[in-house]
């Protein structure tokens, strides 16, 4: 099963490195170094077998669910693929990785970006399938190499795959030109190609939060945004066509109203959007769903830092959680956004105070996120709740 998305990241480029298209033939490269130690091979040298350049990193769940499918198929093969998945992280940090889980694939750390020149890319996994004669036969999507496309490729026949070229020139900041002057606006285009999914908020200058920005969303993301809610909050009834998130149609937004005021910001979004979109009904509604419980022990009100402060606000990523003068809820709130659970997480703690929370765990390393919240006197069970839930319906 493919599952496949794309994650954004800025990776950087080479600036002196020939960008190469399917068709050209591999420079005879040095490669990265393996972090097993010795020494980059050459491209010349995998001549007569396939050669997959994968560009990762440790933090994204896509990549390393490609990365599943690239060890079945090195299995499938033997020696006649070889996978170098290339990371722009430290050699340390994928030591570590490796260390909880083992890959067949030969890791390895290009903190420089040497090869990123020559494969340019904002969005991982971004993979390079390389022919027997050391020509590049496809710039893709993981998701696009099978066992099939590998067989082929191993007769030195080039697969016409869906060519992955991301639009490293966008610049939300510049693409979108707003008048500020006008009071108001709202304004939905069609989909920058190339460029990733993502939105802005604007939280200074003159359009502090009184403007909001999308890029790149299907029906469903808009939606799901205008009423800020999280993924796991959404039942789409309107589109039940099961299709690749690449093949769904997307759009871009922006918008912006006379004075600073999210929620009003939003509810004009809201509005705007119906507008739009006449045969889309989008509606609050409450229903069963399967949940993550955040629990705590008794200990746990002693092992939690107060605080004074009062804030919504974290920093957090795939390996780590900071939030200074936060609720439990919002550790909740972390764990649903991050997808630490496929579905909602409700805080049922019960601790109503405000506290100073930091957490740090191998995302690769089993139960590692469960004993760092266990070390603070929580834990989670799952179970069944009533929450409120944003469907998309058919007028």
């Amino acid at each position: 099963m493919k599952r496949i998305l794309l994650l954004l990241i800025l990776w950087q480029t080479g600036a002196a490195a020939q960008e190469l298209v399917p068709g050209d033939q591999m420079p005879d490269l040095i490669l990265p170094a393996p972090i097993s130690g010795g020494k980059g091979k050459s491209v010349s040298s995998y001549k007569g077998k396939i050669l997959i350049i994968d560009f990762w990193a440790t933090w994204c769940s896509p990549c390393i669910a490609a990365m599943k499918d690239l060890e079945e198929y090195k299995k499938q093969l033997g020696d006649q693929l070889e996978v170098i998945a290339i990371s722009a992280e430290t050699e340390e940090r994928l030591k570590k990785f490796n260390k909880a889980r083992p890959s067949t694939l030969t890791l390895a750390s290009d903190t420089a970006g040497s090869l990123s020149g020559y494969f340019p890319h904002r969005t991982i996994p971004h993979t390079v399938l390389i022919g027997p004669e050391g020509k590049v036969y496809a710039i893709t999507n993981a998701s696009n190499i099978t066992p099939d496309v590998l067989k082929v490729a191993l007769k030195g026949v080039a697969i016409q795959l869906p060519v992955k070229k991301d639009n490293m020139a966008f610049d939300i900041n510049t693409y979108f030109t707003a008048d500020s002057t006008m009071p108001r606006n709202f304004s939905l285009l069609a989909s920058v190609k190339g460029a990733p999914t993502m939105s802005k908020r604007y939280v200074d200058g003159a359009f502090k939060e009184r403007r909001f920005t999308i890029v790149n969303m299907p029906i469903d993301g808009l939606f799901r945004e205008a009423y800020q809610k999280s993924y796991p909050s959404v039942i789409n009834e309107y589109d039940t066509v099961k299709r690749t998130y690449e093949a769904m149609e997307k759009f871009c937004l922006d918008a912006w109203i006379e004075t600073p005021d999210r929620n009003k910001l939003m509810a004009y979004i809201r509005e705007e959007l119906k507008k739009h979109f006449i045969d889309v009904d989008a509606v609050l509604e409450k229903r069963m769903r399967p949940v993550l419980l955040l629990k705590a022990k008794p200990e746990a009100a002693k092992l939690l830092k107060k605080s004074t402060e009062q804030s919504e606000g974290y920093s957090a990523g795939g390996g780590h959680f900071e939030g200074n003068g936060v609720k439990a809820g919002t550790l909740a709130d972390y764990m649903e956004n991050f997808g630490m659970y496929n579905g909602k997480v409700l805080d049922e703690t019960g601790l109503r105070g405000n506290y100073d929370i930091f957490l740090e765990w191998q995302p690769e390393k089993k139960d590692a996120f469960k004993d760092a919240l266990a070390a603070l006197g929580l834990y989670w069970e799952k179970g069944e709740r009533e929450v409120e839930m944003l469907i998309l319906k058919k007028r």
